[in-house]
């Protein structure tokens, strides 16, 4: 599963707009990652766009709030989707990829050229 934000439709001052951020392949449990469709120089553009639902320390590493990913329509009120996504996690937990007071995920970056 990934969120993928794209710089050319999603940038705004006030944060991603509903056609920039999308959630793609929310039933794969075994991939997590933040595809941004757009330029590295674009990142702090990226990181305003991405707040409160990620924070974005450097330009490689994502935690995505927990949240962001469970309230998102389609899956908010899927108990077999919420269940295999919280199973996710405890397999991410040992491996340092869960931050508990954040309530984060932890995604690399995966940067690609603007479509």
């Amino acid at each position: 599963m990934f969120l993928k934000l794209s710089t050319a439709q999603g940038l705004t001052s006030q944060g991603p707009t509903s056609q920039g951020l999308t959630f793609e392949d929310r039933d794969n449990f075994r991939a997590f990652k933040l595809v941004v469709q757009g330029d590295r120089a674009e990142f702090d553009a990226v990181r305003r766009a991405t707040a409160g639902r990620a924070e974005l320390p450097d330009e490689g590493t994502a935690w995505i709030f927990e949240d962001t990913l469970r309230r998102w329509p389609g899956v908010e009120n899927d108990t077999a989707w919420q269940e295999k996504f919280s199973a996710m996690i405890e397999k991410a937990r040992p491996h340092g990829w869960i931050d508990d007071q954040r309530k984060a995920i932890k995604a690399h970056i995966e940067w690609t050229a603007a479509s």
